[in-house]
């Protein structure tokens, strides 16, 4: 007779209660039912719900929420009309204080789990003053051609279906007024649908430091196109001076043709702009002047302006800079944490592989008159082990890599370096844990942990990492 297993003694389509007893950062609760372990979004700890089973692999299974029979004492109503809906959100349910006490206990558990890393000096994490409203990009799907209604929305969790809604609740109110704008001109102008529009983005810059004053708040909206066509300028150009005229803190309008639908939202090619080119964020500075960032239709920056200003300070603190050392700033972006540190050391490199964030960096050095910073186009994992073959040394090396964290020829050449600190910058706790992994077999230890709080209500989550040599 066969030996059931797990996956034999559960059922796609049965409906049970189950009590919640463990979660995840992505907002999703564990509950077992026959020993196997079961994940069923938007629930946590302290609920029991009723949930129907939608799916089931050989050591765990996915239940979709039916019904709170009785909530955890932190549960709240979502304020978002389409949270469980829309893709974008997955902590709304929980009040924020709850949100913060998941986000600390998961990456103490991912330090456990993963690294055997016991008492960590993990600092308590740094929340937000404001969870809400806190994006400077918004990043929208549109439907719109011919023999179909004006669609714009996000797309539901794990699908590409469209959920619309322009009234997110994470972005400034300046955006939804505008979005609302877009639909009432887009059919005014574009009557035929002749123009092929798969996404709409908006920036915001703080064109001042005070990051709480909208009316200090400059926009750039990018309309990306499957096409482009020569007879598509007019039609764009009237439908920028229609927006920048009812909404006069939209000061740069965009086009971008991008024929893929996989990867990334915007292509290469930018045809058409009307307005400023660039636009310039403020950013509260390490001295009493702040820094001037121009920010382009491609520019990366962090997405909540006001934690970012406190995650550029926690990577000072952390680098404790003399004014003499020689500084690393790996996946430097446009320069904000190299232009940051810089008035503390004697001098800062930063490697980055996209060229024209590189030329941003460097245009950004120029307006803010900072000249002992270099910025250099290559891959990090190419760059930084020619540094070793030259002998080229740094005191401190900043890394800032992407999610999946850095390579191990990249950590490799950074021990080789010898440097007295590496301040980590990380957006994904499991590669962090990997690549701390990596340097503590070669000598060094986790000095100092500090999680921040970047992008409330998400599962996201960002933290600054100070490591050093152990002492012999």
């Amino acid at each position: 007779m066969k030996e059931l297993n797990q996956a034999d003694l559960i059922r796609v389509g049965h409906v049970d209660s189950f009590e919640i007893v463990g979660e995840t950062l992505q907002g999703e609760g564990v509950a077992r039912h026959n020993g196997m372990a079961l994940f069923i979004p938007y629930t946590f700890i302290g609920d029991r719900v009723k949930a129907k089973i939608r799916e089931v692999k050989k050591k765990y299974g996915r239940a979709e929420l039916l019904e709170v029979i009785e909530p955890a004492q932190e549960r709240i109503k979502a304020p978002c009309p389409v949270f469980g809906q829309c893709g974008g959100c997955q902590l709304q349910m929980m009040d924020y204080q709850r949100q913060l006490q998941l986000k600390e206990q998961s990456l103490k558990d991912t330090f456990q789990r993963l690294g055997s890393f016991y008492d960590l000096p993990i600092d308590p994490i740094v929340g937000a003053t404001n969870p809400w409203n806190y994006r400077n990009k918004v990043q929208m799907h549109v439907t719109w051609q011919v023999g179909k209604p004006l669609q714009i929305g996000y797309y539901r969790r794990a699908s590409r279906q469209l959920i619309e809604y322009d009234g997110c609740l994470l972005i400034p109110p300046v955006f939804s007024r505008l979005l609302k704008l877009f639909r009432t001109f887009l059919p005014a102008v574009d009557r035929e649908k002749k123009l092929p529009i798969k996404h709409v983005l908006i920036k915001s810059v703080r064109s001042s430091s005070d990051d709480s004053a909208e009316q200090a708040t400059s926009l750039m909206m990018i309309l990306v196109l499957e096409r482009w066509k020569k007879n598509y300028q007019d039609l764009c150009g009237e439908l920028a001076q229609k927006l920048m005229k009812e909404e006069p803190s939209l000061q740069s309008f965009y086009i971008n043709r991008n024929k893929n639908d996989k990867g990334p939202v915007l292509g290469e090619y930018f045809p058409f702009y009307l307005g400023e080119k660039m636009l310039l964020e403020n950013i509260e500075s390490s001295t009493e002047k702040a820094l001037e960032l121009q920010v382009g239709p491609a520019s990366f920056l962090q997405v909540n302006p006001e934690q970012s200003d406190r995650l550029y300070q926690l990577v000072l603190e952390a680098a404790q800079l003399t004014g003499n050392e020689k500084v690393l700033d790996a996946y430097c972006g446009v320069g904000s944490i190299s232009l940051y540190v810089a008035p503390h050391c004697r001098s800062v490199t930063g490697v980055e592989e996209v060229v024209q964030a590189v030329e941003d960096g460097k245009e950004n050095a120029l307006r803010n008159e900072v000249g002992h910073v270099e910025f250099l186009a290559g891959k990090v994992e190419e760059l930084l082990p020619a540094f070793v073959e030259e002998g080229v040394t740094y005191d401190v090396c900043l890394l800032d890599p992407p999610r999946k964290g850095c390579s191990e020829t990249v950590l490799a050449a950074v021990d080789a370096m010898n440097p007295q600190r590496i301040v980590y910058v990380s957006c994904d706790p499991a590669s962090l844990v990997r690549d701390t992994i990596f340097l503590t077999q070669r000598g060094w230890s986790i000095k100092k942990v500090t999680p921040v709080d970047l992008f409330p209500q998400t599962g996201h989550l960002e933290c600054v990492v100070l490591m050093s040599r152990d002492e012999k």
